[in-house]
């Protein structure tokens, strides 16, 4: 008897309501099975741990979208990973880490998932790490990492912080030609602090150029320290804080020092998260893994397929989510059998995979990739530069 392969609709979002789970189909996930008797067997389950409610949930609801993407084109080109359909559970993991924890720990024992497919929050990243290491299941980054290599189960695509302040710093010096730097850190946010740290550790000390840090663990000190920086009259503000924190004391900054431009050296949300409602005179500088002027000519078909199913164009939770899909399911077709270790070392062997803006390489674990340094004045976003992996 000739053999039929078809895919299976398998994938499934689930939100808490109440203290329980509902559960309902939201993504079509691929299998190759053929006529039989037998049953078939239990899914490949893949963790999705993002915030689908609160102040986060745009960023939950994009990255699931572009996983739905990966999903889809994989469906297309008949990927079957060792027989078995490959579903991705999509779970609220909540904006605190004994939520992430719990709903880590329930997916790991419970649904058996072989891996995570992480958030863009490193703390809450930190939990789903730390718990997971126990159960040997390996966790895809989508997003940033402070140092890959203290732990075997991370596999992190985005730029290492250290990639970006140094990039921020040659610009802020060599090309923009200015003498004083005021960085003022969230000390919280170890992306944050690495990012502020390369910056500093970067700027030259010579013809008379300085850098001074701020750093600040609550509000009050954050005020109180921005007040010092805006009495210091610098060349240039760094801002290594939540998008969020940006937001906030961007307008502060314009008001009092309109001509400075500001770096933003929190973690990498893209362009949209820091575009403000009202124009500002002030220029901001970013270093950004996703540019929509960057993408290949893969990553402009996956934007049109984006655009068309969800009439928005996709950001960097969206294209980053997407890719680390794609690494998953792609990973997982080569993997036999198809066990967490098995995963975990497939995924370790991988040296080189092209994302939506291109080529991404592993060297000790840390990702080079493409940077984008993006400038925004009156909120409209201009591509400056782009560091191809082997300059980073």
């Amino acid at each position: 008897m000739k053999m039929l392969f078809f895919s299976q609709l398998v994938s499934w979002h689930l939100v808490r309501a109440r203290g329980f789970f509902k559960a309902g189909i939201f993504v079509a996930c691929l299998s190759g099975f053929g006529c039989s008797s037998k049953p078939s067997p239990e899914p490949l389950w893949i963790g999705h741990l993002v915030p689908f409610e609160g102040a986060n949930r745009t960023v939950g609801q994009h990255a699931r979208q572009g996983i739905e993407v990966a999903v889809a084109e994989a469906r297309g080109n008949e990927q079957a990973m060792s027989g078995r359909a490959c579903a991705f559970l999509h779970v609220d993991s909540g904006e605190e880490s004994k939520t992430m924890r719990a709903e880590t720990v329930r997916l790991l024992t419970v649904n058996r998932v072989v891996a995570f497919l992480a958030g863009f929050d490193a703390a809450l990243t930190e939990t789903l790490v730390r718990e997971s290491r126990s159960y040997g299941a390996p966790v895809v980054v989508p997003g940033e990492w402070p140092d890959p290599s203290d732990s075997d189960i991370v596999f992190p695509l985005g730029i290492p912080p250290s990639t970006r302040g140094r990039l921020l710093a040659r610009h802020a010096a060599n090309n923009l030609k200015l003498l004083r730097a005021a960085v003022l850190t969230d000390s919280r946010r170890p992306i944050a602090s690495a990012v502020a740290s390369a910056f500093l550790k970067t700027w030259p000390r010579d013809s008379g150029r300085a850098a001074e840090e701020w750093t600040f663990t609550t509000a009050d000190e954050r005020d109180e320290r921005l007040g010092r920086i805006l009495a210091s009259h610098p060349s240039v503000v760094v801002l290594a804080c939540s998008a969020a924190d940006f937001r906030l004391l961007r307008p502060r900054l314009a008001e009092v020092l309109p001509k400075i431009p500001l770096l933003y050296a929190g973690e990498d949300e893209g362009i949209g998260a820091l575009q403000a409602e009202l124009e500002m005179r002030s220029e901001v500088y970013l270093a950004t893994a996703y540019c929509a002027e960057g993408l290949t000519e893969a990553g402009r078909a996956f934007a049109k397929r984006y655009e068309e199913r969800f009439h928005e164009s996709p950001d960097l939770f969206a294209a980053q989510s997407h890719d680390a899909a794609r690494l998953l399911l792609e990973a997982l077709q080569q993997t036999a059998p198809p066990t967490r270790d098995a995963l975990g070392k497939q995924l370790a062997q991988l040296e080189s995979f092209e994302s939506v803006t291109g080529p991404i390489h592993w060297k000790d674990r840390r990702p080079r990739r493409r940077v984008f340094l993006v400038s925004l004045r009156d909120n409209k976003p201009k591509l400056i530069s782009t560091l191809e992996p082997e300059e980073n």
